[in-house]
């Protein structure tokens, strides 16, 4: 039967056997490596009477390749007698970052910095060391017996990724016709982002990445479409976050922002810290797990095992509750779409996991791989999430202090002659 089947199936020529040539891009007439520089201040400061929020104007007669795009600045540590602890690899420093497109606000992600360190953790190791060569590397690096540090009146150069649906999307985006502005507003206190020095401040601040010049026929192609009232259509998956104070190991807490397509959720929590880490951990990166109080931190205890449910509408997330930290890492890796795959990873040990980089992913799509199968919450659906220990006398008082719920969505932005429109 096999055999049959195999004989009936079409063949198809192997790539080794095709001697065609590659195909080109001759309309693409050039590519520059563009610097945009900050309106406003030259030095940015989260101290009393500092500029603290970066505004910088993308634009150009051309189209932005959005994969090329850095965010680049000189971290000054101005204390002349401490040195300054680097705790990551650039994004810290900024506490809400908005992305807008001809004043509309296209993105809002607030307590950006926990967010970019978030799915920083979910990147592999190599990745990992990579950044750390723009930036800095990890406080935890496994290969480093100390992080590393600015010495007093020192300086450092970092290039960082900014994390940003809309400059994460595989589309040139039309910067004539729809330039884009970035602004990044500094956290609140000089030690939310470091340990040391009290005195830091940011100068030399770019954004860097590339314009390609169309010819004029294919330039000519675009302008008649949206001149004939058509829409220049962009994909792009955004962030919305909220963030709750609970009192106890057991609660329940209401989402109130719904979207049209709700891919994913990433939820997570801030409590106390083992006293190991106490120097090292930050709101932005203290993801907290009830092992964490245990003799060194993230030691397994079944007695501090979580049950975890979300609830939508009438839906449930998943049907039965996760009840263990086993099932909530393979939930997480099935929400970040590399559960099949036997060479990506994460940058999280399992001690690491049960102390300070827990995270819970929840995968809301109908078809993991295709696009715009979210579930729908705009029908009136309340976003329930549900807490509380499996075993309520092994939790005793361990408890959080605050849940941050990150909202994973689809959304288009239409570039029109007129304007540019959002859906969510």
């Amino acid at each position: 039967m096999v055999e049959a089947i195999a004989h009936s199936i079409e063949d198809k020529l192997i790539s080794g056997l095709q001697f065609s040539h590659k195909p080109t891009a001759k309309y693409v007439t050039d590519r520059k490596y563009v610097s945009w520089f900050p309106s406003g201040a030259e030095i940015y400061s989260p101290g009393a009477g500092g500029s603290k929020v970066i505004k910088v104007r993308l634009n150009a007669d051309g189209w932005l390749d959005p994969s090329t795009v850095k965010l680049q600045f000189t971290v000054n540590n101005k204390d002349a007698t401490n040195a300054m602890t680097l705790l990551s690899s650039g994004n810290e420093y900024f506490r809400r970052v908005r992305v807008m497109v001809k004043s509309a606000v296209v993105e809002d992600i607030d307590q950006y910095n926990r967010y970019a360190q978030m799915f920083q953790n979910f990147e592999s190791e190599g990745v990992n060391r990579n950044k750390a060569i723009e930036g800095s590397r990890q406080w935890d690096d496994w290969e480093a017996s100390a992080p590393e540090e600015i010495p007093a009146s020192g300086k450092r150069n970092m290039s960082v990724k900014l994390l940003s649906g809309l400059l994460n999307q595989e589309k040139w985006i039309p910067l004539n016709w729809c330039p884009v502005e970035l602004e990044l507003e500094l956290v609140n206190n000089v030690a939310d982002c470091q340990t040391g020095s009290t005195d830091w401040d940011l100068s030399n601040i770019q954004i860097k990445g590339d314009v390609c010049t169309l010819d004029n026929g294919m330039q000519n192609d675009y302008a008649s479409h949206l001149l004939e009232g058509k829409a220049l259509s962009l994909n792009y998956a955004t962030y919305i976050s909220q963030d709750q104070v609970v009192t106890n190991s057991e609660f329940s807490v209401n989402i109130s922002r719904a979207v049209s397509r709700l891919k994913s959720l990433f939820i997570s929590f801030q409590g106390t810290p083992h006293a190991n880490n106490t120097t090292y951990l930050k709101d932005f990166n203290n993801f907290w797990h009830p092992m964490s109080s245990g003799t060194n931190g993230g030691e397994y205890d079944s007695g501090k095992e979580l049950e975890f449910q979300v609830q939508i509408g009438s839906k449930l997330f998943p049907e039965y509750p996760i009840r263990s930290t086993s099932e909530f890492f393979s939930q997480l890796i099935k929400c970040l779409g590399i559960h099949q795959s036997p060479f990506h990873s994460v940058n999280v040990s399992g001690n690491q996991y049960r102390n300070y980089k827990f995270v819970v992913g929840i995968d809301t799509e109908k078809v993991l791989e295709m696009g715009y199968s979210g579930l729908n919450s705009k029908h009136g659906d309340l976003l329930t999430i549900k807490c509380k220990p499996t075993d309520a006398a092994g939790m005793g008082t361990n408890a959080p202090s605050k849940v941050f719920c990150l909202l994973h969505s689809d959304n288009i932005l239409e570039i029109r002659q007129s304007g540019i429109t959002i859906f969510d």
